[in-house]
């Protein structure tokens, strides 16, 4: 009698667990559900915020590059010019604005059709202007 009662014992005590672990996973499971939902939910904000960074950073960088293109364009024109007073002063024709004019414009051709940069020398004056699209035609002066 005493192995039936342990036998009866493991039963109710397997069956009672058995009702324990049903009975979890139906109350457990939409709770589950709902923090797998909130940790997707999360990681999807994570790589958002990840893309949007990057994003911010990739236009930092952009502008940073396009500014240091900016100042080389500037020291290249300034060097034209200089070179163009330089070679107007060789010539024997110091101070002759045609002159400069025309060797910064040979200059800046070559230079365009050498490295590809974008701009057009429109006229030399203080400070010298240039313009940024190379199919822009020259105001009249």
């Amino acid at each position: 009698m005493e192995n039936q009662g342990i036998t009866a014992s493991a039963v109710i005590v397997s069956f009672l667990l058995l009702v324990l672990v049903i009975g979890g996973g139906l109350v457990g499971c939409p709770y589950y559900k709902v923090w797998e939902r909130k940790m997707a939910g999360q990681a999807e904000l994570q790589y958002q915020q990840g893309a949007r960074q990057a994003l911010i950073a990739q236009a930092a960088a952009e502008d940073e590059a396009a500014i240091k293109r900016a100042e080389a364009a500037t020291r290249r024109v300034l060097g034209w010019t200089d070179a163009a007073k330089r070679g107007c002063e060789a010539l024997g024709r110091p101070g002759d604005r045609q002159c400069e004019e025309q060797l910064l414009k040979d200059a800046a051709t070559y230079s365009i059709a050498k490295e590809g940069h974008e701009g057009v020398i429109i006229s030399v004056g203080a400070p010298v202007s240039v313009a940024v699209d190379p199919n822009r035609r020259p105001s009249a002066e």
